[in-house]
C-alpha cells in the first residue's frame, strides 16, 4: 500500500471517503492510521470518532475499541494476510474513485461481450434480476411458492419444475403476512423443502425488534442478503415492504424504491421474486390486474399471474412476460389438504399444462360451479387454508366462498355445518368495541387467532 503523506490533512481525506460503518472501521483505515507516528495517533483516533459521530453511529467508543482490538489481533495472527486484505480494500476504493471521476458516456456495443442468461429455474426465473408473481387472494400463491422453495433448496423435480436447478442453495423470505410457525413451515414441509436452507424475516418481527418498519430502501436488507447468501429472495407481499406514503401509481417512486432491490439481485446474483396482490378490477388481465403502477411490470424480467378459471374453477399459473426466453406454458393445479404431526395445512398439486393465458381465463364466462355439498366443503377449507392465520370472520368466509365458486346459500350452510360437526372447522365469537358479538371460523389445527379489535 502506498505510504500517505505524514500529516493530518491526508488522514482526514481518507476519512471523508468513508460513508458507511464498514468503510470507517475497516482494515484499510487501520493500516493508514498505523503508518503515522505514535505521537499523532491519539489525535487521529479522535478524528475517527468524529467521523463515526458524523455518520450517526451508535456506541462510538465501543465500536472504536472493538475495531482497534480486532485489527491488532489480526496483525498479530498474520501480518501479511492483514496487509494483503488492506491493500485489496485500497484497490477497490481507488477503482471506485476513478470510476466516479471518469465521465459517463455511451460505450461501443461492439466492445460489449455476449453473455448467457444465468437461470435459477430454467426459462422462468433469471438470477440477478427481479421477477414478479401476481395473484388474487386464496388462489394458492403461497402453496406454489412452497413448491418453488423445495426445488431451489433440494433440487426436487415435479410437474411444476420438471428440470432441476443448476445449483441448489438458500432461500430468504421477507414475509409481510404469513406467520412462519403457523403457516409457512407446515407448507414448506409438505412440499419437501429443506428447512435448514430457508431463512425468514417477518415485517412484524423486524418492527418489534427495531421499532422501525423494514422497507426495500433500508440498508439492513442488503446486509441480510449479504449474510444469508440466498439463491432466491422472496418479498411477499411487496406492499408490506414499501415505505410509508408511497404511491404505487407513481412510476418515479416505484422505480426509485425497486432500484436498491435490483442492485441486491445483481450484487448477490440471486433471483428476486416480488409477490403482489392483484386489484379488484373486473374483466382486466395481465398488467392491468396489478395495482396501478406499470413500472413494476416493466422492471421485472419475468412475470407470472395466478387466478382461477371461470369455467371449472381450476387454478392456473400463467407466464405472462419473459425478457430472456419464450414464455412457458401455463400450469394448472389444485389444492389438497394434508396433515403433518397433527397440524393441518394444504399443498399445491400439479394437474397439467395449457396454452391458455391469463387473458383467456379472464374472458371465460362465469358458470355455476358448486353443485354439490362436497365442492363447497373443499372450497371452505381452501379459503381458510390460504387466510393469514387460518381464520376469518364467518361472514367474510361465506362471501369469499360464494364469490369464488358460485354456490347457493343453502349449499354453503349445509357444507359449513358438516365441517363444524366433524371438527374440521371451529368457530367462536368475540365481542367488538361497539358491544356486538362477531363470529369467526378457523381451520382445525391452527391457533384460531383473530385480529385484535
Amino acid at each position: 500500500m502506498n505510504q500517505p503523506p505524514l500529516d493530518r490533512a491526508a488522514f482526514l481525506r481518507t476519512l471523508r471517503r468513508c460513508h458507511t460503518e464498514e468503510q470507517l472501521f475497516s482494515r484499510l483505515t487501520f493500516a493508514c492510521l498505523a503508518q503515522y507516528d505514535e505521537a499523532q495517533r491519539p489525535e487521529l483516533l479522535d478524528d475517527v470518532r468524529g467521523a463515526a459521530y458524523s455518520l450517526r453511529l451508535p456506541a462510538v467508543e465501543y465500536k472504536t475499541d472493538q475495531w482497534l482490538h480486532r485489527c491488532q489481533d489480526a496483525i498479530d495472527t498474520d501480518r501479511d494476510a492483514f496487509l494483503a486484505a488492506a491493500n485489496a480494500e485500497a484497490r477497490r476504493e481507488n477503482d471506485k474513485m476513478r470510476a466516479e471521476q471518469t465521465p459517463v458516456g455511451p460505450g461501443v456495443l461492439a466492445d460489449v461481450p455476449l453473455q448467457n442468461v444465468d437461470w435459477l429455474v430454467p426459462d422462468l426465473l433469471p438470477r440477478g434480476e427481479l421477477s414478479l408473481l401476481g395473484a388474487d387472494g386464496g388462489t394458492g400463491k403461497g402453496l406454489w411458492q412452497a413448491q418453488l422453495i423445495a426445488c431451489v433448496t433440494t433440487g426436487k423435480t415435479s410437474g411444476f419444475f420438471p428440470v432441476p436447478p443448476a445449483q441448489t442453495g438458500k432461500v430468504l423470505i421477507l414475509a409481510g403476512e404469513d406467520d412462519p410457525g403457523k403457516v409457512l413451515k407446515a407448507r414448506l414441509l409438505a412440499a419437501g423443502a429443506d428447512m435448514n436452507r430457508v431463512l425468514c424475516l417477518t415485517a412484524d418481527d423486524y418492527f418489534q425488534r427495531t421499532g422501525q418498519p423494514l422497507t426495500l430502501k433500508d440498508e439492513a436488507l442488503a446486509k441480510f442478503a449479504a449474510k444469508a447468501g440466498p439463491l432466491l429472495l422472496i418479498v411477499d407481499p411487496l406492499q408490506s415492504f414499501l415505505p410509508a406514503g408511497v404511491e404505487m401509481a407513481s412510476r418515479n417512486q416505484m422505480r426509485s424504491i425497486l432500484l436498491p432491490l435490483k442492485a441486491i439481485a445483481a450484487a448477490r446474483q440471486c433471483a428476486v421474486l416480488l409477490v403482489m396482490h392483484s386489484n379488484k378490477k373486473q374483466g382486466v388481465s395481465d398488467r392491468k390486474r396489478l395495482a396501478d403502477s406499470s413500472d413494476i411490470w416493466d422492471m421485472a424480467r419475468s412475470v407470472l399471474m395466478m387466478g382461477r378459471s371461470n369455467s371449472d374453477g381450476k387454478i392456473y399459473l400463467s407466464h405472462e412476460k419473459s425478457s430472456y426466453s419464450r414464455p412457458q406454458q401455463t400450469v394448472l393445479l389444485h389444492i389438497e389438504d394434508v396433515e403433518l404431526d397433527g397440524v393441518r395445512t394444504a399443498q399445491a398439486v400439479f394437474d397439467g399444462y395449457t396454452d391458455k393465458k391469463d387473458a383467456d381465463f379472464i374472458k371465460e364466462p362465469r358458470v355455476r360451479q358448486a353443485q354439490t355439498k362436497e365442492d363447497t366443503r373443499d372450497a371452505i377449507l381452501n379459503v381458510l387454508a390460504e387466510s393469514r392465520l387460518g381464520s376469518m370472520a364467518s361472514s367474510e368466509l361465506r362471501a369469499a366462498v360464494v364469490k369464488e365458486i358460485g354456490c347457493s346459500d343453502r349449499t354453503y350452510e349445509r357444507a359449513y355445518a358438516d365441517l363444524v360437526r366433524s371438527g374440521d372447522v371451529k368457530k367462536h365469537t368475540i365481542r367488538q368495541k361497539d358491544g356486538k358479538n362477531r363470529w369467526y371460523s378457523y381451520y382445525s389445527g391452527t391457533s384460531g387467532e383473530v385480529p385484535k379489535l
